[in-house]
């Protein structure tokens, strides 16, 4: 993981006022961890989910199971609704969403190392597919979130 990155981008964060929380099931917290390893981070971040079931992205997100079942766990529309569930969960500006399949075999038949990144902000909300399926499982999943950071970096900040 870029430390460099992830600092910047948590303290530009804490600068701007801009709560963030996620929703992670491929990462399984990974992401929330690298926000909290940042002092000062409670400022912004007061919490997030790890929904890694769909029973509890649906529970705890209020992703609808009939859009799981009908796009799959791993896809654009899923990453979506997770990060609009956790902001409004929260009430935060910013929401950070990620499913995949992160390895060493596939899920519900995706190849191992694909992902969807779903980024929500200021009422619009987007997500991102990520394959490398040529990293092992750890790295993928430190690649997803190293990704998200990017993308806060380069279009939010």
């Amino acid at each position: 993981m870029n430390a460099k990155l992830v600092n910047y981008v948590v303290k530009s964060l804490i600068e701007k006022n801009i709560s963030i929380t996620a929703a992670e099931s491929l990462t399984g917290g990974l992401f929330q961890s690298e926000i909290t390893s940042v002092p000062g981070s409670s400022d912004i971040f007061t919490g997030g989910f790890v929904t890694y079931s769909d029973a509890v992205k649906t529970q705890l997100l209020n992703v609808p199971a009939s859009l799981i079942q009908q796009y799959g766990v791993v896809s654009f529309e899923v990453a979506v609704a997770m990060a609009q569930g956790a902001q409004k969960a929260l009430n935060t500006d910013l929401a950070v969403s990620f499913t995949g399949a992160a390895g060493p075999t596939g899920l519900e038949g995706e190849k191992a190392g694909t992902a969807w990144i779903g980024i929500s902000f200021q009422g619009q909300t987007d997500a991102y597919d990520l394959h490398q399926p040529e990293l092992k499982r750890n790295e993928f999943c430190e690649a997803c979130c190293e990704f998200a950071f990017q993308k806060i970096s380069d279009e939010i900040l």
